[in-house]
């Protein structure tokens, strides 16, 4: 994969902070209401763009970099609130899918590129992935997997077609389903985890558990943001590689104002975020070499 010329794009300063720091010669300015970095990475051309939250904001920014940068690939960084129980402050989701909430997908996807949903390029994940596992993170379920996983363990439990009594069994029920999902909590608190998993991008920052609930149950995301979606949505418009990687900063369910109360851990999750993305940075590097 060609890599010369890298393009990052996040919503918030302190998640370009780490990125910014680990650039040659980084020069910033403000223009098109934005925070514009540019810098270099061994033999690459880096340019980041802080974009703003919230998904006109995000696609916005998106267009601006790719049109600016001319990128081989865009990385999306930055924080994102976990779905997944089994993810704690820290731990990643590298959002090999993305989708919109309240939209109406089906409409969008009549004009280019024609997807309701989003995928990342499978070379910039498997990037993601051994510069999580370098860093010392190890790979757990998603609540896909976790799903499917429960799905399978309730088919062998039942019996294979029948009862004596000539009566079909169930397949599976939904509480112990639910059940196994959040039997995939972390066992080790030392240890740092990820996914290869979903990322739900709304305009709200949804907090009632009824909302959170059928977020989990209908497409299985794992953390939920305002920017992804539209950000990977103009990347595949313009056909560029893309991948999002989200470092969980707090629990969906909780207040936004409550976020106030631990700054520390929003900044420890961007930096998280931030130490992947230069692992996939530095593997996009050096395959150019």
């Amino acid at each position: 994969m060609r890599a010369q010329r890298i393009a990052v794009l996040c919503a918030l300063d302190k998640e370009i902070a780490q990125i910014e720091a680990a650039l040659d010669g980084a020069e910033r300015q403000e223009r098109y209401g934005v925070t514009i970095i540019t810098g270099r990475r061994g033999s690459a051309t880096v340019t980041a763009v802080v974009g703003g939250m919230g998904k006109s904001a995000a696609a916005a920014a998106a267009q601006l970099l790719i049109m600016l940068a001319q990128p081989d690939v865009l990385i999306f960084t930055g924080i994102a609130g976990g779905l997944n129980p089994a993810l704690q402050v820290s731990d990643v989701v590298i959002g090999t899918s993305l989708h919109y909430l309240e939209t109406n997908t089906a409409i969008i996807a009549e004009c280019d590129p024609w997807l309701e949903s989003f995928v990342s390029d499978e070379s910039l994940v498997e990037f993601a992935e051994r510069s999580l596992e370098s860093l010392g993170y190890r790979r757990t379920a998603s609540l896909q997997e976790a799903h499917q996983e429960a799905l399978d363990k309730s088919s062998q439990d039942a019996c294979p077609q029948t009862d004596s009594h000539n009566r079909q069994c169930p397949v599976a029920k939904t509480g112990e389903i639910k059940r196994d999902l959040t039997s995939h909590a972390v066992e080790e608190c030392e240890t740092r985890h990820y996914v290869r998993g979903t990322i739900a991008t709304s305009d709200q920052f949804n907090t009632e558990a009824e909302v959170l609930d059928l977020i989990r149950s209908t497409i299985y995301a794992d953390c939920e943001e305002m920017e992804g979606a539209a950000a990977a949505h103009i990347s595949a418009k313009n056909r560029v590689p893309f991948v999002a990687i989200r470092a969980i900063s707090n629990q969906c369910g909780e207040s936004y104002e409550s976020l106030d109360e631990h700054q520390d851990a929003l900044v420890k999750a961007a930096n998280a975020a931030a130490a992947v993305t230069l692992g996939v940075v530095n593997s996009l590097i050096q395959s150019e070499s």
